[in-house]
Parts: structure tokens; sequence; C-alpha cells
């Protein structure tokens, strides 16, 4: 019984509240029709404004991020990642050269060591080239990354001394501990990118995670545009009611303009989806990967782009404002067309009363 009566008080305001907005939406009651109508056209054109205000930042934020990521963040960790691996490989392959020479001076250099050194370190230049284009990189890290590219080339001049003078072993096997310095210590090539590549990954976690804007922006948008339906329906009913209209076919089509919310909220979700399975597979992209691990995390992060769809969603951001323009025009045009209706009633032969 005392249960009954805690329900009872909190459920009569809550309906007394529902039977108010929609008596207000319909127009039930003692209300001139002139005055109906302004009323509501100020409520249509504020929800309108407010609804697509807040679906616009809730849907602009996240998709925003999943461009960031698909474009220039994602890029740059696998470039990073492969050219960690191209140099760890081809610093590997020129140590081998240059001991074997050393230790054989007069046998032929039969392995092709040189060559493959060449290549790898090649592609690690080209690696962090585009590592740079994707303008993923701040100002501070885009300094650090010229950085890195300077120390490969004295890097690369250090190997060719080493390996051109492998005929006098000890100087040869100094330039070549000198050389790998530059590469592995804790201050080295290798050092440098991996923190370059971890700066980028901790930067595509962030722009995974919804930030405050979205938690507080959507709800805003689906009480708008709930708001926003009770009122086109009402509308409809007063029309009916008062100028004898069975259907507005302009409020009609903005009210099934309203379906888009749930379709863009799926949007969302995809995103979002996207945004953290790119973020897992840059989380395995350790340094000293093999190359087929890092072409592989580089196809699937191609492959749930498809799959999610993301840059499509992302491309819809701009039908947001557009539609809200439509509504509010629709809306005023419609509503206006009444008042002057009502307000200025014709003559049978077409005049002004």
């Amino acid at each position: 019984m005392i249960q009954q009566s805690v329900r009872r008080p909190v459920r009569q305001p809550l309906r007394r509240s529902v039977r108010r907005c929609w008596h207000s939406a319909t127009g039930i009651g003692s209300v001139s029709t002139a005055g109906y109508l302004r009323r509501q056209l100020l409520w249509l054109l504020t929800l309108t404004t407010l609804a697509v205000t807040a679906l616009f930042s809730a849907y602009h934020e996240v998709h925003r991020d999943t461009l960031a990521i698909s474009d220039r963040t994602g890029p740059a960790v696998v470039e990073l990642a492969r050219a960690h691996t191209l140099l760890a490989m081809a610093h590997t392959t020129a140590g081998k050269h240059i001991a074997g020479l050393t230790e054989n001076p007069r046998e032929p250099d039969i392995l092709s060591y040189s060559d493959d050194y060449a290549s790898l370190l090649n592609e690690a230049r080209q690696s962090l080239d585009r590592a740079g284009r994707t303008n993923a990189l701040g100002r501070e890290d885009r300094q650090k990354l010229r950085i890195v590219s300077g120390l490969v080339d004295g890097y690369a001049k250090w190997i060719d001394g080493a390996q051109t003078r492998y005929r006098e072993p000890v100087l040869s096997l100094a330039i070549l501990s000198y050389a790998d310095e530059m590469m592995s210590d804790p201050s080295g090539v290798l050092d440098r990118i991996a923190k370059l590549k971890l700066t980028q990954s901790e930067a595509l976690k962030r722009q995974q995670e919804w930030g405050i804007a979205p938690w507080l922006t959507w709800p805003i948008a689906v009480v708008s545009c709930l708001l926003l339906g009770v009122r086109l329906v009402g509308i409809q009913f007063f029309l009916r009611r008062r100028f004898r209209l069975r259907l507005s076919i302009p409020l009609a089509a903005v009210t099934l303009l309203l379906a888009a919310l749930p379709v863009l909220g799926f949007g969302t979700l995809q995103a979002h989806k996207y945004q953290a399975a790119v973020r897992d597979i840059a989380a395995g992209l350790e340094p000293a990967r093999p190359m087929a691990t890092i072409d592989q995390a580089q196809s699937h992060m191609a492959k749930r782009l498809s799959r999610y769809d993301a840059v499509g969603w992302a491309r819809v951001t701009l039908f947001v404002p557009l539609a809200g323009v439509l509504m509010a025009g629709v809306v005023l045009l419609t509503l206006q067309s009444h008042l002057a209706q009502y307000t200025y009633p014709r003559k049978p032969g077409g005049g002004r009363r």
C-alpha cells in the first residue's frame, strides 16, 4: 500500500506533463488559430535549430576522428613500424656482410648482402618519408622525424665506410661498431622511431575514445528530435481540425526526415567500431615485428575501413546542416502560408476581405 501511494504521486505529474505537452502540440482547448500557428512556428524553428546543432556536433565529433585515423594516424603508425623493421633488417644484413668481408677479404661476395642492404635501407627511407607526408605528426614530431632521417643518412655513410675498408678488419669493424651505436643505442635511430610510433599510437587511442561532447550532445539531439516529432504530428491534427486539411505534405516530409536520426546513430556506431579495430591492430605493431605482420596489419586496416564504410558515413556529415536548413525553410513557408490564409481570408472572387 505504501509503495502504491508513492508511485501515484510520481506518475500523476508525469501524466499531466505529457498531457499538457500533447495539448500544446495539437492546440486542444480555447486557443486562437493565429496564436497557435505563431507559437508552433517558434517552437518548431527552435527545436529544429537545437536538434540539428546538437546532432551535427555529436556526429561531426566522431567522424572527424574517423577521417584522421584512416588518412593520417593509422598510416603513420604502419609506416613508422615498417621503417623500424626495415632498418633493423638492413642493419643486420650490413653487419653480416661486413663481417664476412673482413673475415674472408679475398673471397667473392656471392651472397649479395650489399644489394639487399641497399634495398632495405631505401625502402626504410621511403617509409619514413610517407610517415611524414601523412600530416599526422605534430610540429615537434616532424622535427624529430627529420633528425631521424639525418641520422639514417649518417648511418649509411658509416656503413659504406666500413664496407670500403673491409681489407682493414680492425678499422672496418670499429666503424661498424660506431654505426651499430647510431642504430641500436637507447638514443639511436630505432629507439627514436619507436618513440615516434608510440606517440602516434597514443594519438590514435585518444581519437578512438569518445570525448565528453558526444555523450552530452547525442541525448540533446534525441530529445529535441522527439519533441520536434511530437510538435509536427500535433500540428497535423490541428490543421485537420481547423483547416479541414487531411495531411500537410510538406510537414509530413519534414517529419519523415527525423527518421534519419537512428540511421545517423547507426553510422556513428559503425565509425566507432572501425576506430576501435584500428586501435587494436595498431597495438599489435610492436617494434621489430616481421614485415609480413606489418603488411597484414595494413591490409586489415583497409578491410575494416571498407567493412564499416567509415569514410562513407563521414561524408554524410554535411547532410545534417543541409537537412536542418531544408526543414526550417519548409516549416517557415508552410506555417506562414497558413497564417496568411487565416489572417487574410480570401473572397470567392479572389480578393481580400
